[in-house]
Parts: structure tokens; C-alpha cells; sequence
């Protein structure tokens, strides 16, 4: 890796290159992007998210997501990473091993248990960094899309 990884925090400037970042994640979907910049200037504002972007040089190659939720069941503070994508470009590079890290040292900052996040079931890849990242696969998660008008 010839050029220097750093990271930042986001800004609603930067909607744009979070859209481009989230459609690499769900490429089975079509998102508008001004719904998700809306979303995106709300979470800004949530002192429980937080956001970080990584780059390569003057290139965003990867981002990630920080949620921070009181959780009854545990009594106390859980850490959620809501999205991690690195760009194809970068991967193997890393950049998903540096965020990963970014998120484990906030979550301890703010007293978090622990960290978990969701992954689909079809990133095989995803789960093997995961699990090497030292994830344990402990719980499932069902879903169930709604209708909302």
C-alpha cells in the first residue's frame, strides 16, 4: 500500500460519497438519495452514531457506522456497527480491519459491553473477515419488511 490510510468524520457534504459508499453495500437495491442524506444529517446530530470514513490518499475507500443503545436485557451500553463497506478497489488492503478497530476503541471509550453487528447471510467473505476479526456468530436475526404508506 503506497499512499497513507487516514480517517475522518463525516459531514452532510459528503452525502453524496455516502450514498455512492451504501450503494456498493446494497447492490441489490436502489436507494434515493435524498431520503438517505435527510437520514444521514439526523444521525449526524445523535450523539449515540457515529460515522468515519476511511481514505486512501485523496480516495474514500470504506466507511462505517457506530450506534450506542442502553440495552435493559444487558443493563448497559451495547455498540451496533449499523454498516461497514470497503470499496472493491481496497479491499484486502486494511481498511475494514482499521474501521473495525476505530469502532472497538469508541465502544470501549463509551463503556460499551460489546460490539455486534448484522451481516446477510450471502457475504460468505464478510463473515470469514468477522470471524477472523475475532466475531463470534451468537445470535440470529430475523426480519420482516412492512408495508408503511
Amino acid at each position: 500500500m503506497s499512499e497513507r490510510m487516514t480517517f475522518t468524520d463525516i459531514t452532510p457534504e459528503q452525502s453524496d460519497i455516502i450514498y455512492a459508499l451504501i450503494c456498493e453495500l446494497r447492490q441489490d437495491q436502489a436507494l434515493d438519495s435524498q431520503v438517505l442524506k435527510n437520514g444521514l444529517i439526523a444521525n449526524i446530530n445523535d450523539p449515540n452514531i457515529d460515522y468515519q470514513l476511511a481514505w486512501l490518499g485523496s480516495e474514500v475507500v470504506g466507511f462505517i457506522s457506530l450506534q450506542l443503545q442502553f440495552h435493559l436485557h444487558h443493563a448497559r451500553w451495547i455498540a451496533e456497527i449499523q454498516e461497514l463497506v470497503v470499496m472493491p478497489q481496497a479491499r484486502s488492503l486494511g481498511v475494514g480491519k482499521a474501521l473495525l478497530a476505530w469502532a472497538e476503541e469508541q465502544a470501549r471509550h463509551r463503556h460499551a459491553e460489546l460490539l455486534e453487528l448484522s451481516t446477510s447471510t450471502k457475504r460468505v467473505d464478510a463473515h470469514r473477515f468477522y470471524i477472523r476479526e475475532g466475531y463470534q456468530a451468537t445470535h440470529l436475526r430475523f426480519t420482516k419488511p412492512l408495508a408503511y404508506k
